[in-house]
């Protein structure tokens, strides 16, 4: 079910996937929206009420007033608060990134943190960097260059062009998402072509990520005050976030599980589902059995 749920700073567009119970909440990477869930979401059910989000200014969310991490992640509080009751935040690349920062600011609406293949600062030297994508990454953070070259990239490519070169860039093997979702990423890129905040909503969130990163003390600060119990799922053929610095993230927080999967590249959810699946309902059910034979909720 699609719907616009109200927050104090403007609606935020939501797929229920159903279920009931404990509060899961999906959220995506940069550029993306709920689409890329569609493969997993109704698979997870079992385990809670599913819901996956559209960031301000990607998918069908309307933007805020700008398009700073604080911002994003104010507005991911705010539709929090809405549930009423802790949630776990399962998160891929930017979306990872929110959830953490969501977590060390609001820990009373935390359950639990999936990060998957979460936005980190990169390690140098990495001999594992896809360095062409890397360069990319740079331009579309560069305050300008990175507007100018999305307008560039959304107008001169159709829908179908856009999905085609995006599923190269962010799994491992294309031919392996489901045709259902390509069709459905396909509508999602007709429907963005025509938002007027389309060609600055990625670039500009890319700047406010850069600069983060070069903060790396604040960083690592966030990351130690981080209280939630986390799994961190790494596909080792990822070309945006690469598995160095996920292992690096991982060497502060030695508490959190990583599970790296070969084979597959920064969004394992859309090109190795079932795999995915696998690893998150196991750690999910074992955090819960825990939390249970604890005396926790």
């Amino acid at each position: 079910m699609s719907r616009y749920v109200p927050t104090p700073e403007g609606p935020i567009h939501e797929v229920d996937f159903g279920g009931s119970g404990p509060a899961i909440v999906l959220i995506h990477g940069l550029g993306g929206s709920t689409t890329n869930w569609n493969a997993v979401g109704p698979s997870l059910t079992d385990l809670g009420a599913v819901r996956a989000i559209d960031l301000p200014g990607f998918g069908l969310s309307p933007p805020r007033a700008d398009y700073r991490l604080d911002t994003h992640r104010d507005s991911v509080i705010n539709y929090l608060e809405t549930l009423e009751r802790r949630s776990t935040l399962i998160g891929n690349s930017t979306g990872g990134l929110l959830a953490e920062l969501v977590a060390a600011r609001r820990p009373d609406l935390i359950d639990r943190l999936v990060l998957v293949c979460p936005a980190t600062p990169p390690i140098l030297p990495d001999p594992r960097m896809d360095w062409p994508t890397a360069i990319r990454l740079a331009i579309q953070a560069t305050p300008g260059l990175g507007e100018a070259y999305g307008r560039r990239f959304i107008r001169r490519n159709t829908p179908e062009e856009l999905v085609r070169k995006s599923m190269a860039m962010i799994t491992h093997k294309p031919g392996r998402v489901p045709m259902s979702l390509i069709e459905e990423s396909r509508e999602m890129a007709r429907i963005r072509k025509v938002l007027p905040w389309a060609e600055h909503a990625t670039a500009r969130t890319a700047t406010s990520i850069a600069r983060l990163y070069a903060r790396r003390p604040e960083y690592m600060e966030m990351i130690l005050s981080i209280e939630a119990p986390t799994l961190v799922v790494q596909g080792t053929s990822d070309h945006i976030v690469s598995p160095t610095s996920v292992e690096w993230l991982c060497t502060l927080r030695p508490d959190w599980h990583l599970a790296q999967l070969d084979d597959t590249g920064h969004t394992p959810q859309m090109d190795a589902p079932q795999r995915f699946l696998a690893v998150v309902r196991d750690w999910l059910a074992g955090t819960r059995d825990s939390a249970v034979a604890a005396g926790g909720p």
